[in-house]
């Protein structure tokens, strides 16, 4: 790889999507919303808020685990992932559609809209939490709204300024100015290599006291220290899962001619890595409230060892741990197509049904099984919306960074 091929090359690295693939997101599009009115049409509104809200938070925490990656590759100046970092950034541009989509949700809980003020008991009933020092000044509904108002623009602020410095030194490569690239592409290279740990922080800061007031909440008399943390393995373990996916996907385009087995494997160590984090945040969750038998936060789990939530905490462990524990320990599991996309697929399907046993049990105790159509319609709206945002970034930026001066060392050096 030279730089001067990659310059007669670049309008090339652009991902335009097919007729059938822009058909398929208007397609999941408008399925999402159909099932999503059969959702109102059949139950109680909050239980079909419900769906929605742990749909959201799955495909957020994929945008938000993205623009982190990026900035990890940044603060410590990693070259391996250079070929597929835009695959992040392209991830991360969900995060201002996110954003929106998170607003929607809480104006209808503002205005009750179809039933959305029962979401929350606590926002329902003010005295759920009366009688809990602490609880009873943090879960108040206008001190929710600013919070979740405040994380949702810092976010949006951050993640834009981080894009911006990756994206606009390939803007200008592709208007066919080279030296004026490679000038933009050192600075953004150190600017971002400087501000990436602080952006770190914020990121970081975000998504556990979002997770907290969003997910943790739903169950107000129970809480959790490690919840963030938690949050943050369930996010980097499906991030490494669709990222593997997205470069399968990729493979047979000139974007993914330049992702090698490098990027694969270690993409595939990352995810290994992350499903054994997951079991031990999830594993130190379990373990310190049994051992402490305290009845107020035991009863959190009692509530989900029963039908229908048993049969989801018995497939978890063992989809998105144990079989990609033992099958991920193999080098080819993690470049060989057959293999790593059904195991990417099993960690992927767990982790969805994870954050479906934090949220329905909340909202709907007593989920039947057409309420999966529910939980179905609120997946394919928001895996549309995302696909969609994906493909729109595509069209508009190259899915590689061109202009980016450690690009061509994740080739030299390896």
């Amino acid at each position: 790889m030279d730089l001067k091929s990659l310059f007669n090359e670049r309008t090339q690295y652009y991902l335009t999507p097919s007729a059938m693939m822009r058909n398929l997101v208007w397609g999941l599009l408008v399925a999402g919303v159909v099932l999503w009115g059969f959702g109102f049409a059949q139950y109680d509104g909050k239980a079909v808020w419900g769906a929605y809200l742990f749909n959201l938070f799955f495909f957020f925490c994929l945008g938000l685990g993205g623009l982190a990656m990026s900035a990890i590759q940044d603060v410590v100046g990693a070259v391996w992932a250079r070929p597929i970092k835009r695959i992040w950034e392209g991830f991360g541009a969900f995060l201002f559609v996110a954003a929106g989509m998170f607003v929607v949700f809480l104006l209808a809980i503002m205005f009750k809209i179809g039933g959305a003020g029962e979401v929350y008991s606590w926002i329902a009933d003010p005295e759920v939490v009366a009688h809990f020092y602490g609880k009873n000044v943090w879960l108040t509904a206008p001190f929710f709204y600013a919070r979740c108002g405040v994380i949702l623009a810092v976010l949006v602020v951050v993640a834009r300024w981080q894009l911006k410095q990756s994206l606009d030194r390939d803007v200008k490569f592709m208007k066919g100015d080279e030296a004026g690239a490679l000038k933009d592409g050192e600075l953004a290279r150190e600017k971002l290599n400087y501000w990436s740990g602080g952006i770190l922080i914020v990121y970081g800061v975000c998504l556990t006291f979002f997770g907290m007031d969003l997910m943790m909440s739903l169950s107000p008399l129970w809480f959790s220290t490690l919840f963030g943390g938690w949050q943050f393995a369930i996010m980097m373990q499906t991030l490494f899962a669709v990222t593997l996916v997205t470069m399968f996907a990729l493979k047979g385009t000139k974007i993914g001619s330049l992702i090698t087995r490098q990027q694969f494997h270690d993409c595939g160590k990352l995810m290994h890595g992350f499903t054994i984090f997951f079991a031990y945040t999830t594993y130190a969750h379990v373990l310190t409230y049994w051992y402490g038998n305290m009845p107020e936060e035991t009863e959190y789990f009692i509530h989900r060892l029963h039908e229908p939530w048993i049969y989801l905490c018995a497939i978890i462990p063992i989809i998105a741990f144990v079989i990609p524990l033992y099958a991920l320990i193999f080098k080819a599991s993690k470049w060989t197509k057959w293999v790593t996309i059904p195991l990417a697929a099993m960690i992927l399907f767990g982790q969805w049904l994870t954050n479906m046993l934090i949220v329905v049990p909340e909202v709907y105790a007593d989920a039947d099984g057409m309420y999966a159509l529910v939980a179905l319609g609120g997946f394919l709206l928001v895996l549309g919306a995302f696909l969609g945002t994906f493909f729109w970034f595509g069209k508009r930026y190259p899915m590689i960074g061109l202009a980016d001066p450690l690009l061509k060392d994740a080739y030299e050096a390896h």
